[in-house]
């Protein structure tokens, strides 16, 4: 028995045991069979293996946090600590300078820590007091996940091959974002409606400030050019729906955005500042929206027959259309304000930064396709409306050309 060997039994019995076949059963009593005659060749195999399809998912365009991110929707929550130890061992190979800090900073979102730790099968099982098979079993259903990611379009330089970025080329954020998000959470979880507007309001003013500040400072030292894209998972269902929200929000903030219905993610393009500020401020909206909708209830028709998921897909589509005519109001009150000194100078930084965000997307995806949505519930409908003239707004670009 050699390493060749059970490395050309593995992506068989891993396409098996993911998609739960017939055959299932007898790849993992083949491997258990290798694995009680060489316990380390087959921990050595199986490690090798996942370490080759986490790279081949770096080069199809995933990053650290889309893999786990789309694997805690289609797989079992006991093996997402398999995938984390997987993708930190992946990284040991890496060094940290050859990392977009991006790319770092999405490791530690997911919960990779630094140092990378290299993975053992054995030792890990016994951490996690989990048995060979269950072990044998979680490492092919991952290693099944894996094989089948699709290609998607790269955000990121691939891990060892990127310059570390200069992250003076954008305003220096966190603390500002901290705040605003502090915010948001306590503007979404309390039920007095005065006191989420006022919260609301703070983020508000904090993400205007930003705003104006980052602008003008572009105005003044030319910044290189930060227009990147980020993806946003939403939850399922009612994936487009949704999207079109996040769209809505993305618009106001001169990103664009493109949806993968199967995937359940979107795409926004834009520069940096843009980009934190259509994630924060969707996020929060859809935490309101999906609220609002449950609240609606369930609804049945007249011959007795649920109309529930008509009513809530129409109801989302109404919310995104009214909350986007909500930003671009404030948006153009906004530009109204702002000085005519400070208009003239911002003026070609927001050229700049339109162009530079249109030439990313049509290189990121040169083929898109625009499709339109029908409304198949008029009640859903007007509930949605009605819920988006009540949301708040939590934060806001107040600079737009």
């Amino acid at each position: 028995m050699s390493d060749e060997e059970v490395l050309r039994l593995l992506p068989i019995a891993a396409a098996s045991v993911a998609r739960g076949d017939d055959r299932a059963d007898a790849e993992l009593a083949r491997l258990g069979a290798y694995d009680e005659r060489d316990r380390a060749l087959l921990d050595r195999c199986l490690q090798s293996f996942l370490t080759s399809l986490l790279r081949t998912a770096w080069e199809r365009g995933w990053a650290p946090a889309d893999v786990v991110q789309y694997g805690r929707r289609e797989l079992d929550a006991r093996i997402e600590p398999l995938l984390l130890a997987a993708i930190s061992a992946e990284h040991r190979s890496y060094r940290l300078n050859t990392i977009d800090p991006r790319w770092l900073d999405q490791l530690t979102e997911v919960g990779v820590a630094q140092p990378f730790t290299p993975l053992s099968l054995t030792s890990w099982a016994a951490a996690a007091r989990v048995g060979r098979y269950l072990l044998l079993h979680h490492a092919l259903s991952l290693a099944g996940f894996l094989q089948t990611l699709p290609i998607m379009a790269r955000l990121l330089p691939l891990p060892g091959t990127a310059a570390r970025r200069d992250r003076s080329a954008v305003p220096a954020n966190g603390k500002m974002l901290a705040r605003i998000r502090a915010l948001l959470a306590k503007a979404e979880a309390t039920e007095f409606p005065d006191e989420a507007e006022a919260l609301s309001g703070k983020a508000q003013e904090l993400m205007a400030k930003f705003s104006l500040d980052s602008a003008l400072v572009e105005a003044e030292t030319d910044i290189p050019d930060d227009s990147a894209a980020r993806r946003l998972w939403v939850d399922t269902p009612y994936v487009s729906a949704k999207a079109q929200l996040v769209g809505a929000v993305a618009s106001a903030n001169r990103c664009r955005t493109v949806v993968i219905d199967e995937l359940a993610v979107v795409t926004i393009v834009g520069a940096e500042v843009d980009l934190q500020h259509t994630e924060i401020l969707s996020t929060s909206l859809l935490v309101q929206a999906n609220r609002a909708m449950l609240a609606a209830g369930k609804h049945i028709g007249h011959r007795g027959e649920s109309r529930t998921r008509s009513f809530r897909q129409s109801f989302l589509m109404a919310y995104a259309l009214r909350i986007g005519e909500r930003l671009e109001a404030t948006a153009s009150a906004a530009e109204a304000a702002v000085p005519e000194t400070d208009a003239q100078r911002l003026l070609p930084v927001l050229t700049k930064r339109e162009e530079r965000v249109e030439a990313l997307y049509t290189k990121l995806f040169p083929h898109t396709t625009t499709r339109r949505t029908r409304i198949t519930n008029g009640a859903g409908w007007e509930a949605g409306l009605t819920a988006a003239d009540q949301a708040q707004l939590d934060a806001r670009r107040q600079v737009r050309r």
